[in-house]
């Protein structure tokens, strides 16, 4: 080091040594913010106890309540037989939707799956640059006839309200069409999960009040997932003990944004005041903002909570199977609330910024003394929640303070933080509150979701404070940019998820059920193909196709929906050389299996039906023997894989008509997606060999799966197989040949086919 640089230092560190505090300042440093501390322990225990007396009134109210129902016969529901015997409205239920394409097509089955009601239908809408989920809901259309799409002509996202108008104007104008009028309208989320009884309870109670609120409820998670099972604990509580006593004392129930159904004449009301738009596309919390409109219109609103006995199904006690039950039911609306710290964030600074920011500068203060309460029961998120996290943090201090004390007791000489014996009165107040708390979340949690998700409610409870605290943050950096740029809040969405089949316990799992889930057969079609199984084994799938029953891409997806995988078309001419040599035609028909594309050490490969664990095994061993460490198993169109074991192992027959395809493309008159179905209209209906002999009649399934297997044995095809075994003679298999339609035959279909080709690129394929 040099002369120079050693003074340089030396100056740096004695100027730095005059302006760190002595021992004495430090002391009176601490000494300023143990001030600090006091006070803000003071103030917090006041705002907390405020807070505490708020839900102290509330749980007060809710026992009361139920102690007047259970001695009396006030408020009891009516019979079950009563709300089924009653005539049915005709109900519209509205699906806002953006970017949903992971999750629609679930819902809306299930939906129409679920419900024991015959009139309704669905209206789900869709924004204009949307593709993904505008696909999803043109598959699940053409599956179920009450299923519409509800256009929204401009792009998104806007606002969730903006979505629901347009579902409006969609409705209205299919009144107009067919001359049928919605008695009542029903809104749902994406990701909900109905209640059988669901809309048999809306048609009952929706004329005591013009808008209804039923239950809604987390979907059962796993216990050890903090953030996802808080979510059971808020909603269990807020919609078994929090909305029912607003609806009983301040006679209006705000909306959950689903489960919320509406009386005509209060859905034509909103419609009339705002002229054509009744939500407020200013809010991000629509929901919270009709009900009040609503209840300015002087329409009342009302919680509802039926209990119903529905049909199920249990395990048998003294028997192996299953048999059937009336379990008695709460009717209320599930879901899967966001299980990551950081969405659940995102979807409560939502819920913050539209309830008690936006609310409190759009609403302000109005009504009677109930009302206003209620408001201010609303708001005061924007105080607790940021007191809460304060609160935590003096705890903190305060205990790493009494871990000094214990071990360095000389290091520390301060006075009490607390020194006031109205202080300790606060604090020990809250504290009890805080018991109560705990007691009253964890007892809403259980009978609602079961005694297993009772022991970690305190800890949830503070996981849902910290969750509460981001969700202030960032609803209150939202605001505070809205004002100081005036861009408007955009449709701050959450990802959502949609439970498997065998989380919904839908059917038993067997590929009937899965097709009938998503109306892909009909109950006479699966009851016929069942009753051929009897007469000789043919796999229920190849059976249905035969009987063309069902088409082989709905076919993939049930199988898909099984495994709990992926279905997927595809062409085979855009496989990598390389992907397709890591099979040999001999294997890829072996197995059903064309590999599709590499990821990586991992590799795509798509099936025609599920294998034998044991095939599984040795397909993932040979691919193992080229380096794939990981295969994905996807399921394809069986005729997609005939169509590849045929043709795509050897050079391209399709080589001319492609280039003019290839010409159209250039010129403008033909756009991938529409290039894509003409290709999959060629692929679709190509069979297999055998499987054309089964349809014609000219062998078993059993006598197939002999010559298949002597065919591997010998190295012969499996034509020459079956001559060779005299099952079928050579003019059948040349008759089959010409049935399942050569190279040249699918090049003169193509060309029809281009010659009606659409020339609008902008065509969109449903």
């Amino acid at each position: 080091m040099s002369a120079t640089m050693a003074i340089t230092l030396g100056a740096w560190l004695t100027t730095l040594s005059a302006h760190l505090p002595t021992g004495a300042d430090l002391y009176a440093f601490v000494l300023g913010y143990w001030e600090v501390l006091r006070w803000a322990v003071m103030i917090s225990a006041v705002l907390i106890l405020i807070s505490s007396l708020d839900d102290l009134f509330i749980d007060l109210a809710y026992w009361w309540g139920l102690l007047v129902r259970f001695c009396t016969f006030w408020d009891r529901p009516a019979p079950q037989r009563l709300l089924e015997r009653e005539p049915e409205k005709l109900i519209a239920i509205m699906v806002p939707a953006w970017q949903e394409s992971d999750v629609i097509a679930s819902m809306v089955a299930n939906t129409n799956n679920t419900f024991d009601y015959s009139r309704y239908h669905i209206f789900v809408g869709v924004y204009a640059n949307d593709a993904d989920t505008r696909r999803e809901v043109e598959k699940v259309r053409q599956r179920f006839p009450n299923v519409h799409r509800a256009e929204v002509p401009h792009d998104g996202p806007t606002s969730k309200a903006d979505c629901l108008n347009w579902i409006i104007q969609n409705i209205l104008l299919y009144e107009e069409k067919t001359g049928q009028t919605f008695g009542a309208f029903l809104m749902h989320d994406a990701e909900d999960v109905v209640h059988p009884f669901g809309l048999k309870t809306v048609n009952w109670f929706v004329d005591e009040a013009a808008m209804i609120q039923m239950p809604v409820l987390s979907m059962d998670r796993k216990w050890t997932s903090l953030v996802a099972c808080h979510y059971m604990d808020e909603f269990a509580e807020f919609h078994t003990k929090d909305l029912p006593v607003r609806s009983a004392l301040a006679r209006m129930t705000p909306s959950a944004g689903v489960a919320t159904a509406f009386h005509r004449k209060a859905m034509m009301a909103l419609v009339e005041e705002k002229d054509g738009q009744p939500f407020n596309t200013d809010s991000l919390t629509e929901d919270y903002d009709v009900a009040h409109r609503l209840s300015a219109l002087g329409y009342p609103s009302q919680f509802v909570r039926y209990h119903a006995r529905v049909p199920r199904q249990r395990k048998a006690w003294l028997r192996k199977g299953m048999v059937d039950i009336k379990r008695r039911e709460l009717v209320a609306t599930r879901e899967f609330f966001p299980h990551k710290f950081a969405y659940s964030v995102r979807q409560k600074a939502r819920w913050t910024l539209g309830i008690s920011i936006m609310g409190w500068a759009q609403l302000g203060w109005f009504g009677g003394l109930v009302n206003r309460y209620y408001l201010f029961r609303d708001r005061k998120a924007l105080f607790t929640a940021p007191v809460g996290i304060f609160g935590y943090v003096i705890v903190v201090q305060l205990l790493g303070l009494l871990l000094v004390e214990m071990i360095w007791p000389e290091a520390v000489n301060l006075p009490p933080v607390i020194d006031r014996h109205w202080v300790w009165v606060v604090v020990t107040i809250n504290f009890l509150f805080l018991v109560n708390r705990i007691l009253h979340r964890a007892w809403f949690t259980g009978i609602n979701h079961g005694l297993k998700h009772v022991p970690l409610t305190p800890i949830r409870i503070v996981t849902s404070n910290l969750i509460s605290f981001g969700a202030f943050w960032r609803a209150s950096r939202q605001w505070l940019s809205h004002l100081m740029t005036g861009r408007p809040i955009a449709w701050d969405k959450t990802q959502h998820a949609y439970p498997s089949l065998s989380e919904l316990q839908q059917g038993s799992g067997r590929l009937g059920d899965t097709l009938r889930f998503w109306n892909h057969v009909s109950e006479a079609d699966l009851t016929r193909a069942l009753e051929a199984q009897k007469d000789g084994y043919r796999p229920l799938g190849l059976l249905l196709l035969d009987l063309a029953a069902v088409d082989d891409d709905h076919l993939a997806e049930a199988f898909a929906e099984r495994g709990e995988t992926y279905a997927s078309i595809f062409d085979p001419f855009k496989i990598d050389r390389d992907v397709l040599a890591l099979l040999t035609p001999q294997e890829a028909a072996r197995y059903g299996a064309v590999p599709l594309r590499r990821n990586g050490t991992g590799l795509d490969v798509a099936l025609a039906e599920p294998l034998p664990a044991d095939q599984r095994t040795a397909l993932e061993r040979r691919f193992g023997l080229q380096g794939v460490r990981s295969v994905r198993f996807l399921f394809a169109p069986l005729s997609d894989i005939a169509f590849a074991i045929r043709f795509a192992w050897g050079e391209d027959p399709f080589s001319g008509v492609r280039a003019q395809l290839a010409r159209m493309r250039a010129a403008g008159h033909l756009d991938a997606s529409r290039e894509a179905m003409l290709w999959r209209s060629v692929r679709a209906g190509y069979a297999r060999l055998g499987d054309i002999l089964i349809r014609q009649g000219r062998i078993s399934h059993a006598d197939l799966q002999t010559a298949l297997a002597a065919s591997r044995a010998d190295g012969r095809s499996l034509g020459e197989t079956l001559t060779r075994l005299n099952m079928v003679s050579a003019a059948d298999i040349e008759a089959a040949l010409q049935d399942q339609r050569s190279a040249r035959w699918l090049n003169e279909h193509l060309a029809e086919a281009l010659k009606s080709a659409p020339v609008d690129p902008r065509h969109e394929p449903v």
